[in-house]
């Protein structure tokens, strides 16, 4: 099953597919070995493959071009760029200008979500991520403390969390 995910689609792919999208530069991240942020959980919820499939498999029939089987890397490579770098399936409205000013908009979003992955990568360099494995209310707790000046080194929260001790 899948055991990653393309944060830039917001799907659940195989360790296959996870190198393929990052050779198009996809952002990939590992579902058991990564840090979340709270943010990047919400897009999970919001996503996944069956949305991605609506838009980017809208027009798509499997008798004209089959789902490739991942055994093979350089059919399911070409598939990859067709359905997400081509947007060959994608469905379409008609050929006028509408469809350019869609496009630019579709660019103009791909743009405000390579900036939100660039903030992501920034929250996870200072340390203010969400760690699925930790509770909720702890990770709340801490930030929000650490915000209000409780600890001002990280390492000595992390260490007193670690011990039990929570002042």
């Amino acid at each position: 099953g899948p055991t990653y995910v393309c944060l830039t689609f917001g799907t659940f792919v195989c360790t296959t597919c996870s190198g393929l999208h990052r050779e198009f530069s996809h952002k990939v991240k590992g579902i058991s070995v990564s840090k979340w942020t709270v943010e990047e959980v919400e897009d999970l919820e919001r996503g996944g493959n069956g949305k991605a499939n609506e838009k980017y498999l809208a027009r798509w029939d499997s008798r004209d071009q089959p789902e490739p089987d991942s055994s093979d890397q350089n059919k399911c490579r070409e598939f990859i760029k067709m359905k997400y770098i081509e947007k060959r399936w994608v469905e379409r409205n008609g050929d006028g200008p509408r469809d350019r000013d869609r496009d630019r908009g579709e660019r103009d979003r791909g743009d405000r979500d390579r900036d939100r992955g660039e903030r992501r990568d920034q929250d996870r360099d200072r340390g203010d991520h969400f760690d699925p494995g930790r509770d909720r209310d702890d990770f709340d707790r801490d930030r929000d403390r650490d915000r209000r000046g409780g600890y001002g080194d990280r390492e000595q929260r992390d260490r007193d969390r670690d011990r039990g001790e929570d002042r």
